[in-house]
């Protein structure tokens, strides 16, 4: 710059890709972040998703619906009690055999 007062009238600078987005940019961003966490949910917890939708569908065709509703107090399975035993069994299942789980 030499020396002096630089005039800058006259000089306009636009910039467009400083705009915000507003309410759509806001929903965009949460509806990122909730598809993170919604990833990140199904690698922690897949294989107990996975494992309760197999026993919940096969456990009418092996038990009887009188020992279901001594076992959870209902005539059907209820998924989250059954997703809540594969998630408690995968965790004792862990604490005995950590080796046999890779890292």
């Amino acid at each position: 710059m030499p020396p002096g007062q630089p005039e800058f009238e006259g000089i306009k600078v636009k910039v467009l890709h400083a705009r915000s987005l507003g309410f759509v940019g806001a929903v965009l961003a949460l509806l990122t972040m909730a598809a993170a966490v919604s990833f990140g949910l199904l690698m922690l917890f897949g294989k107990a998703l996975l494992a309760a939708a197999l026993v919940k569908l096969l456990w009418p065709a092996v038990f009887s619906t009188a020992f279901t509703a001594w076992v959870f107090g209902a005539e059907a399975v209820p998924y989250w009690k059954v997703f809540l035993l594969m998630v408690a069994g995968s965790v004792v299942a862990k604490l005995l055999r950590p080796g046999s789980w890779g890292r």
